[in-house]
């Protein structure tokens, strides 16, 4: 299944990314690396964006604690290696934020096997990261939207995961059960 079909599938359908389980992990990883890099290109805009705009300040950064002036000096400065800094930067950006999603998938992951037995799935821990791969799509979209948007949300890491969490729970919920693949049904 293309990577665009599954990403629109994981925004709306629980059942789909329980379904998603039986697909391979190299297509699950490079799944998750083509959603950071969706999630990361409206950072990158909205910043060259109001670097090249006079009357536009910085103030979607201001929430990480960046100062926009200072950013704004920074970037006048660096006028003939700035587009150089700026690919360096943001290819440590999606490294660093594949890193922190495949270490919270693993985690979560980890966190849903006990889920799974209480809840009587029979799933092993590569069908659970798979399925958390693929519970974190619509988090994951919803936060680039509010940054995109310049609205910030207290505590919003927490957000995310808890969201991924319950994503991830419901999606264990859709799949078969350890009695019915005992009985034959």
């Amino acid at each position: 299944m293309k990577l665009h079909i599954r990403f629109v599938k994981s925004l709306f359908s629980i059942k789909s990314i329980a379904q998603f389980r039986l697909l391979g992990v190299g297509s699950t990883i490079l799944y998750v690396l083509s959603l950071t890099l969706l999630c990361i290109v409206p950072v990158l805009i909205i910043f060259l964006l109001s670097l090249l705009s006079d009357n536009k300040s910085l103030s979607n950064f201001e929430s990480f604690g960046l100062n926009p002036d200072q950013m704004q000096n920074f970037a006048s400065s660096l006028d003939g290696i700035f587009p150089i800094i700026v690919a360096v930067i943001y290819a440590v950006m999606y490294v660093l934020f594949s890193g922190i999603l495949f270490s919270g998938v693993s985690i979560l992951a980890g966190i849903a096997i006990p889920a799974a037995k209480i809840l009587g799935r029979r799933l092993a821990y590569r069908h659970l990261w798979v399925i958390s791969c693929y519970s974190i799509t619509l988090p994951s979209v919803l936060i680039t939207i509010l940054f995109t948007l310049n609205i910030h949300v207290p505590h919003s890491f927490i957000w995310f995961w808890l969201l991924s969490f319950i994503i991830c729970i419901l999606a264990i919920t859709k799949t078969p059960s350890k009695k019915n693949k005992k009985s034959g049904i």
